[in-house]
């Protein structure tokens, strides 16, 4: 009897401590932001040098119009199998901006294989990274894999927090 009562005890915790973690990661409405009808005319190539290597595929994002966080447009291409880079371009100004997360995503592979590495809306300052954001030194370890949570402020990417995937 003592021994079935510890048991449903120890189930009962770890019930508790997952469904506390999946209440406790962000959500887009948490961060929003009032969607703009605007369109720069052009890349501002001055804004970001290493632009200029990606430039046809800024300026068909730019004709697409405004897709995150309210006057942003947030374009992605590969680099690679289960690789992507991007960038964001301010729809206002038409200046580039290339966070360090965005240079070399990793997709995230096994049982949780994302092909959808960024999740984001044009109503929200929240970006979703699936699998390994990018920038890290040849001989860096690879940081871990899951959903890294960030809030798109002041120009840059603030992490909000991280959830691990355990394959």
């Amino acid at each position: 009897m003592k021994r079935t009562a510890v048991l449903i005890s120890i189930f009962a915790v770890f019930t508790a401590v997952t469904i506390a973690q999946k209440r406790s990661v962000p959500s887009f409405g948490q961060y929003p932001a009032a969607v703009e009808r605007t369109r720069a005319k052009a890349i501002n190539f001055r804004s970001n040098p290493g632009a200029r290597s990606f430039r046809t595929r800024l300026s068909n994002a730019l004709r697409g119009g405004v897709n995150f966080a309210g006057h942003y447009i947030l374009t992605g291409w590969g680099c690679g199998t289960g690789c992507t880079i991007a960038a964001i371009i301010d729809a206002r100004t038409g200046n580039v901006y290339s966070p360090d997360e965005f240079s070399g995503i990793d997709a995230t592979y096994g049982d949780d294989y994302s092909d959808e590495q960024l999740k984001f809306r044009k109503n929200s300052r929240m970006l979703i990274i699936s699998g390994r954001p990018g920038s890290r030194a040849e001989n860096e370890t690879a940081p871990p894999s899951g959903d890294y949570y960030y809030e798109w402020t002041n120009n840059r990417l603030r992490l909000l927090r991280f959830v691990e995937k355990v394959n």
